[in-house]
């Protein structure tokens, strides 16, 4: 399925103790595999030896992991793999990825994020035109609340004390951003945007939220393109939760993914199938490059927090193994990497704070 998130940094953020273990100094991949046949897979990229190991779930605990592995993310040593197809996130232990437990009662889930040791959220389609987040005790690993936010929640980000959720749409159409304050689990504020289809989050160096809009196409009864809205870059002041920018990408091109740089002053954006490059403009710009700065097509990338490197998943045709490939900041090309099936997009650390 597309627009997921797929790599994580395995170095450990702020929630997390530094540990040691087989896959503790590296990059994990998720591979969503061919819909409906249940191959979805994680694979690990090793800083030392410079190498990939694949299907790493499978080796570990001689079971398959599920049918579309949409997105992974770390939280408290434990990784949380959200299996899109099969309705459940998958538990694992993170240095050893031995199976700790499974949440089920979910329906197309999306994405998970933990905002402390007790609690997470995860999103979900449903049949595609869904309109819930629900509440998860990460100590019992079960479901305590389903709160009704728009239509398509794709992803979430914990910032400045609230949980914001971008709703794409789905499958029909979508404009805002619901604040849920975790403390009641209850939606505070609706945020209405001049953009349709918001879907990924990054915060800068002033600690606003960016929010990229996919834009909205509607297809012919043969599958060509009937109307279309310019894909957006939107700037919210999480003080107020006010837009106060708005900056028009393209009128028929549309990226999938945002990514922020280490310093938080440059924006990053591409990913998904018919988008060429991957762009990189300052916060103070009032309009997009021209240029990209890798003039490739990518399904999803992330930026390396503590490097600046840049990670993008070439997912193919979904027929055959996937490539990862690695670059400097600058676009410089410092290795590929075979994966599994269908490599999908991608996010660093827990939630993209």
């Amino acid at each position: 399925m597309f627009l997921s998130i797929a790599l994580f940094f395995a170095a450990c953020d702020d929630d997390d103790v530094t540990i040691s273990g087989i896959y503790s100094d590296g990059v994990f991949i998720t591979n969503e595999g061919n819909f409906g046949a249940g191959n979805g897979s994680v694979s690990f990229y090793a800083y030392a030896g410079d190498t990939v190991s694949n299907e790493i779930f499978q080796t570990v605990n001689m079971r398959s992991l599920g049918d579309v592995a949409q997105s992974l993310t770390v939280h408290n040593n434990k990784a949380y793999i959200v299996i899109n197809g099969s309705g459940k996130i998958e538990v694992v232990t993170r240095n050893d990825f031995k199976e700790y437990g499974v949440i089920s009662d979910l329906s197309s889930p999306r994405h998970f994020i933990a905002i402390n040791n007790n609690k997470g959220y995860v999103s979900e389609w449903g049949d595609g035109m869904g309109t819930s987040v629900k509440a998860i005790d990460l100590n019992t690993l079960t479901v305590t609340k389903t709160i009704t936010v728009g239509t398509g929640p794709e992803h979430l980000i914990y910032h400045n004390g609230y949980v914001y959720v971008a709703n794409s749409g789905g499958y029909i159409s979508d404009n805002t951003i619901s604040v849920i304050d975790p403390s009641t689990d209850e939606v505070i504020q609706t945020i209405t945007l001049e953009g349709d289809s918001p879907r990924d989050f990054a915060v800068d160096a002033n600690n606003d939220l960016w929010v990229l809009c996919y834009g909205q196409i509607l297809y012919n009864t043969d599958y060509s393109i009937a109307s279309q809205t310019a894909s957006k870059l939107i700037r919210i002041n999480t003080s107020t939760n006010e837009v106060t920018q708005t900056i028009t990408i393209s009128e028929t091109d549309h990226p999938t993914e945002l990514e922020v740089s280490r310093n938080g002053n440059n924006l990053f954006y591409g990913g998904g199938y018919g988008f060429q490059g991957i762009y990189k403009l300052s916060i103070t710009d009032t309009s997009v490059p021209t240029t990209p700065i890798i003039d490739k097509s990518f399904y999803g990338f992330t930026v390396n927090p503590e490097t600046g490197n840049i990670f993008a998943c070439d997912a193919g045709y979904f027929t055959a193994n996937g490539t990862l490939y690695r670059y400097k900041a600058d676009g410089t090309e410092l290795g590929n990497y075979e994966v599994g099936i269908g490599p999908n997009g991608a996010h660093t650390k827990n939630a993209k704070r």
